[in-house]
């Protein structure tokens, strides 16, 4: 329909062009031919003007030329000289005239020759004239004079000599030959007055042209005014004026002389006719022009509105085609409904693949679309989209159950209301998002073994940070008795050995920092060597000395009733934990306390296993006597042992008010779930005068 439309402005557009440049050439072309007539006009009367001139000029001149020869000499040979004269200048006669305008000819004849207000300027102001006279018994003539010295002709006194000749003899040097004698050529004076009629056209004969303007033509006054303004002032022009239906040319130049009007006056039709011809033909051919351009436009356009459907065919062909193949594919599926009847416009192949609908049911009868329950809701989706208004859009995410396989599947309907073609439609799309629910839930239970990942290697690290920072002690105090006994062998070497024991401990911790994954998965991996308890005890001794010198303290370690001492264990974990214990000890010791170490081996243990308990006492002020501290909402009994994890977590032993809360369960988790063996009997006695923590296990003997 637009293509129609945009096909149908194109062409009017286009015919609206070709009218307007058809327009607008004709008034080019009528301009043109009007100039190039008036100039031609103007030069045809320029040149009858000339002669005008010319014969005035040259009568003038004659007269003068003759004058010393008439003047002086007798009657007779005047008479003669006149006879020749005549008979080649061709005028009519020749006059002696005095003051009053009396006359006589060279034939003696008198009279009163009417030479108007130019009998002045002759007579008095001495200067040449020509007027249009009258002599009784004669036709009109025009009559050319110049003054001359008084002198006497026959007894007659004259002061001014003149000739004369028939105006129908003047017509001649007017005669327009260009337009087959079809024009005609006045001469007048600025009033109108005409004083030559060379008419070639009979119909129009004039005595005052401006009185045949004002009386014949179309022409206003004001501008007939106007046009005798212009003759006056002696201005030349051209313009059209129209009698009696016919348009005529006006061509009108001053003469130079007596303030005489030469006018030309020539039917439009006869000065355009060779150009109108050329006119009509260069119409003819740029209308056929216009025409044939049109055509091919309006063929091009029509072939190419025609190309323009056919591809517009072709690609809704292929995109139905490729929308089918689709719709087909994807897990969307896509309805278009008529709101009046509920009838399906459209419904994508792949329903029953996703609803479990068969096609031909949809298409039959929409409300199939009604068995379609939302889980645990009593309300069909086809309802819900009746509902919608013009232009409403709803969104729902719903889980359907599958018609075929009975599965439940999350979908997210989009549906909206629409006016196409004046008619209600609802535009309906059922996306299958389960997949894409499956994978966001899968991401989700990623993301929290991420986060749960990060807080086990900080958790770890802060665990590690406590762990290293008793080794590097003994490092760093060893190191520093090793050189202020630089001189001293026996005593650099021994701190050097003690030195080595710490490096030993802080290697093993900081192999389990860079094992990432164990970090990650936050369990501890046990790794079981063979281990004498002694030289663990001795290890131990020699990594917190240091620490215990540096408060002033005293240690004590012993192994009582332990008649295994050689065991298979993980010796980094047993150092951890002993360490943990110890340094709280020295920390919340007073210097000058007393620190205890103790190893039982408890006799309760399966064969091939051994159950060890470490007791770490001191005698300091203990952790919690400032507090009013409760165990599960529990008021603390000072001989009571409560199942509080002291060990693994450093800001639980560091900070006091852990007491403050229910029993965590870091250590347990850390400590649980391990190959052969547990760490899930860590036990505390707090009392208010120290503490006293102990752990155990069952650590394999060796045999």
């Amino acid at each position: 329909m637009k293509k129609r439309f945009g096909l149908f402005v194109g062409t009017a557009v286009m015919a609206i062009v070709l009218v307007f440049v058809s327009v607008r050439y004709y008034d080019f072309v009528s301009t043109t031919i009007y100039e190039e007539s008036s100039a031609h006009l103007k030069e045809i009367y320029h040149q009858a003007n000339m002669s005008l001139h010319n014969l005035v000029s040259n009568n003038w001149g004659n007269l003068h030329t003759w004058e010393p020869y008439i003047i002086g000499n007798d009657d007779e040979k005047v008479n003669e000289y006149v006879a020749v004269l005549k008979n080649e200048a061709g005028f009519t006669d020749f006059y002696f005239i005095n003051g009053d305008g009396e006359y006589m000819s060279s034939n003696y004849k008198t009279g009163y020759l009417n030479l108007k207000e130019k009998l002045e300027a002759l007579t008095v102001d001495k200067k040449d004239v020509v007027v249009s006279s009258v002599v009784p018994g004669q036709p009109e003539i025009m009559v050319f004079a110049v003054p001359c010295r008084k002198s006497v002709f026959n007894g007659f006194e004259y002061e001014a000599i003149a000739v004369s000749f028939n105006n129908s003899d003047l017509v001649n040097v007017l005669d327009v030959n260009a337009f087959n004698n079809q024009s005609n050529a006045y001469v007048i004076y600025p009033d109108g007055r005409v004083i030559v009629d060379n008419a070639g056209n009979e119909e129009i004969t004039i005595f005052n042209f401006l009185g045949m303007l004002l009386d014949k033509s179309d022409m206003p006054v004001s501008e007939i005014n106007a046009l005798q303004t212009a003759f006056e002032k002696g201005e030349n022009g051209v313009r059209t004026f129209s009698v009696d239906d016919k348009e005529y040319y006006l061509v009108y130049e001053s003469a130079a002389f007596e303030n005489w009007i030469t006018l030309g006056i020539v039917e439009v039709d006869i000065v355009n006719a060779s150009m109108n011809r050329l006119q009509e033909t260069t119409m003819v051919v740029v209308m056929s022009v216009a025409a044939a351009a049109f055509i091919s436009i309006l063929i091009y356009f029509i072939s190419k509105y025609r190309s323009d459907i056919k591809a517009k065919d072709s690609e809704i062909t292929y995109r139905e085609e490729l929308f089918s193949t689709l719709s087909t594919n994807v897990d969307d599926v896509f309805m278009m409904l008529d709101a009046a009847t509920m009838h399906t416009d459209y419904l994508s192949p792949n329903v029953e693949r996703l609803l479990g609908i068969k096609e031909e049911d949809a298409e039959n009868d929409i409300r199939v679309l009604k068995k379609l329950r939302p889980k645990n809701e009593d309300i069909s989706i086809l309802d819900e989209i009746a509902a919608l208004k013009v232009g409403e859009q709803r969104v729902w995410n719903r889980e359907y159950v599958h018609l075929e396989t009975k599965e439940y599947r999350y979908f997210t309907v989009t549906a909206i209301c629409r006016i196409i073609n004046d008619k209600k439609k609802y535009i309906a799309v059922f996306s299958d998002r389960s997949q894409e629910k499956k994978i966001n839930q899968d991401l989700e239970y990623a993301v929290a073994q991420a986060q749960s990942a990060n807080k086990a290697k900080s958790a770890f690290l802060s665990n590690m940070s406590h762990d290293i920072r008793t080794p590097m002690n003994a490092i760093i105090g060893f190191t520093t008795l090793a050189a202020a006994n630089i001189d001293s062998k026996e005593k650099v070497s021994d701190y050097l050995t003690k030195i080595l024991s710490s490096c030993n401990h802080l290697l093993s911790l900081i192999n389990d920092i860079l094992d990432m994954s164990r970090i990650e998965s936050g369990k501890i991996q046990l790794d079981e060597t063979e281990v004498n308890l002694s030289d663990v005890l001795h290890d131990i001794k020699t990594i917190i000395s240091g620490q215990v010198n540096a408060k002033q303290l005293e240690l004590y370690m012993d192994t009582l009733d332990v008649t295994d001492e050689d065991v298979y264990c993980d010796k980094t974990r047993l150092n951890q934990v002993l360490l943990n214990l110890l340094s709280n000890a020295i920390k919340f010791t007073k210097p000058g306390g007393m620190i205890s170490l103790r190893v039982s081996q408890l006799h309760n243990a399966p064969k091939g296993k051994g159950i060890y308990e470490f007791r770490v006492k001191d005698n300091g002020d203990g952790t919690y006597t400032f507090l009013e501290a409760t165990i599960n909402g529990e008021a603390i009994d000072e001989n009571k042992v409560y199942n509080i994890a002291l060990v693994g977590e450093p800001e639980y032993i560091d900070d006091p008010i852990y007491c403050n809360h229910p029993m965590p369960e870091n250590l347990k988790e850390k400590f649980s779930e391990m190959e052969g063996n547990y760490y899930d009997n860590c036990v505390a006695a707090i009392t208010g005068c120290g503490q006293l923590l102990e752990t155990s296990d069952y650590v394999t003997i060796e045999k």
